[in-house]
């Protein structure tokens, strides 16, 4: 997630738990449900509040330069009304990362999820409330990756468990990164 944002960005970050990517900005703000969460998020000194998303945002419109939904997407009744308020929220040019569970058979073990998504569901949520999709795939959910990416000092996963994520048995996520157009005419249009 990191590399899709520079240290400086101004990054809100919604269903953030503990608020760890808050380490890696200047200007971060997150918001997350749990006030277990928020609790140790804030012994931590990072600048999380406690939430529920689903009523809306509590920011002002263009409040900031980039987004992280990082596995809310797949919780949340409406995922549309989330996405419309990703986009108010976000300055014009502003750019948004989110990722989900893929349409897999593993993703209904979890409860609380109330839909999985395919790459194209993805694609087509972001584009149709105004996003200008940049990139979307798909990212290994194998266990001990993201240890192995810091033990090399990498802010990538290792190329071959990115070849991982095509077998079609393999866990893993959707993503995508959308900017919101800087063009207030073209905003208009897709609205």
């Amino acid at each position: 997630m990191t590399r899709h944002f520079g240290a400086h960005t101004e990054l809100l970050d919604v269903g953030c738990g503990t608020g760890w990517l808050a380490d890696h900005f200047d200007s971060y703000t997150g918001i997350e449900l749990s006030p277990d969460a928020v609790a140790i998020a804030r012994r931590h000194g990072r600048n999380v509040i406690a939430g529920d998303v689903a009523g809306g945002l509590p920011f002002a419109e263009s409040s900031f330069d980039g987004a992280v939904l990082k596995d809310v997407l797949e919780h949340v009744c409406d995922p549309s009304a989330i996405v419309r308020e990703i986009r108010r929220v976000l300055r014009p040019g502003g750019r948004v990362f989110a990722s989900s569970p893929d349409a897999q058979r593993w993703a209904w073990n979890d409860y609380t999820h109330r839909r999985p998504f395919t790459m194209r569901a993805m694609r087509s949520l972001f584009a149709d409330h105004g996003f200008d999709v940049e990139q979307v795939g798909y990212e290994s959910l194998a266990h001990g990756i993201s240890q192995i990416a810091a033990r090399t000092g990498r802010n990538r996963r290792p190329r071959v468990f990115s070849l991982l994520v095509w077998l079609p048995f393999h866990r893993r996520n959707v993503w995508i990164v959308a900017r919101r157009p800087v063009d207030a005419a073209v905003s208009a249009r897709r609205a």
